[in-house]
């Protein structure tokens, strides 16, 4: 099945929440169920930025997965004080995630 490959940069602020969720909403319902989140440009997430991509993986859960990558140090503190990594699989590199869901049974 197809990987959906997104970028996020700057700031995952209520601002850009609001413009991402429906072009997520729209990957969904033309069948994506794998995603993978590049974050190597992404220096803020906020809790409605986490609230969506656990959301999506809560969503795809049986059937795909959502992971992200290559995480900013701002970012990883982020997922560490939340916990969020243990919902959200978070890989190093670009390549390293999309292999991951690629191999998903």
């Amino acid at each position: 099945s197809q990987v959906c490959l997104g970028y996020l940069t700057g700031k995952l602020d209520p601002m850009a929440c609001e413009m991402m969720e429906p072009q997520v909403e729209e990957q969904y319902q033309a069948g994506f169920r794998r995603f993978v989140f590049d974050c190597s440009g992404l220096t803020y997430i906020g809790s409605l930025g986490l609230r969506l991509l656990v959301g999506l993986a809560n969503k795809v859960k049986r059937e795909g997965l959502v992971v992200v990558c290559s995480l900013t140090s701002p970012v990883q503190s982020v997922f560490d004080l939340t916990k969020v990594g243990q919902v959200l699989r978070t890989y190093p590199t670009q390549a390293d995630a999309i292999d991951a869901v690629r191999t998903l049974e």
